[in-house]
């Protein structure tokens, strides 16, 4: 994250260097007369604890400071947040991505006329050029999604490829087999809930923590559930992934808990505890009645 942001011009500064003048910083429009931040909700559709979220994670162009914690933004930053919103909808992309994508999509929206479509073209040149790292993520995102909706018998690579828009051959380059994106699906669930964690506004207490991270975990369950089956079988591959998911978890809470100090990590391995249990307690008690039922 560091040595990129945005400058007082109001453009994205990239990582590395423009490399042509769809990467120039080059102004996103002519700054009118400011609004709160919950108009700016209001227009792109996004809550203000992630607007929040974004301008700490340095998403969005300086807002012009009236006062101490008070701001007022403009139309770039409802374009801003709408072009962010369409990559997680379209593209799954995580956020650190999306922040390096940004400027030369913004300029190429601006040269063209408004259609998500034509930005493929855009993203996937961007994507070949950014090596590894984005499309290993991309496929991990969807095999996170593929394996928690239909399990691990019920997807293969080809589904994962075609939901990460990503060629099969493409797919062996950074994973071995399904196996091994299965694992990676599985242990990145710490990042996409500590990614959300990270937007949220205030401290929270254990109960209400507990409620969040249910909740958060909740699309992901059947995927944890399925890892901590193969654990208590003794799956060679699987021996420890609850563990460090869990540990994992646990870390991303901490900040996010009204308790301070020491006391703070064994409060937030409490919450992760809680809400896994209060996930897996209905499935248990559907199995259970199912059994009774057949007997």
């Amino acid at each position: 994250m560091e040595g990129s942001g945005w400058s007082q011009a109001g453009t994205l500064r990239s990582h590395e260097p423009p490399a042509s003048s769809l990467r120039a910083e080059t102004p996103l429009v002519a700054a009118p007369a400011g609004f709160t931040i919950s108009v700016l909700a209001e227009k792109s559709g996004t809550p203000v604890p992630t607007i929040h979220h974004y301008r700490h994670l340095g998403l969005l162009p300086e807002a012009t400071e009236l006062a101490s914690n008070r701001f007022l933004y403009d139309e770039r930053h409802v374009e801003v947040l709408n072009v962010i919103r369409l990559l997680r909808e379209r593209r799954n992309m995580p956020l650190e991505t999306i922040r390096d994508l940004l400027p030369e999509l913004l300029a190429f929206n601006r040269e063209s006329e408004f259609s998500p479509d034509t930005w493929d073209e855009v993203i996937d040149a961007y994507l070949e050029r950014s090596g590894p790292a984005v499309v290993s993520a991309r496929l991990v995102v969807a095999a996170r999604e593929a394996f928690a909706r239909h399990g691990y018998a019920g997807v293969n690579v080809a589904d994962i490829c075609n939901a990460a828009d990503v060629a099969k051959g493409t797919f062996y380059r950074y994973f071995d087999s399904k196996e091994a994106i299965f694992l990676a699906a599985a242990r990145s669930t710490v990042e996409a809930v500590g990614e959300q964690l990270d937007e949220l506004p205030a401290p929270m207490s254990e109960p209400q923590a507990i409620e969040k991270l249910k909740l958060l975990l909740a699309p992901m369950a059947p995927l944890l559930l399925e890892v901590a089956t193969g654990e208590l079988r003794h799956q060679p591959n699987l021996i420890g992934v609850v563990g460090v998911i869990t540990a994992g978890l646990a870390s991303r809470v901490v900040p996010r808990l009204r308790t301070r100090g020491k006391s703070a990590r064994t409060a937030a391995r409490r919450v992760v505890d809680a809400a896994l249990v209060g996930l897996l307690r209905p499935t248990l008690g559907s199995t259970t009645s199912s059994q009774t039922s057949s007997s």
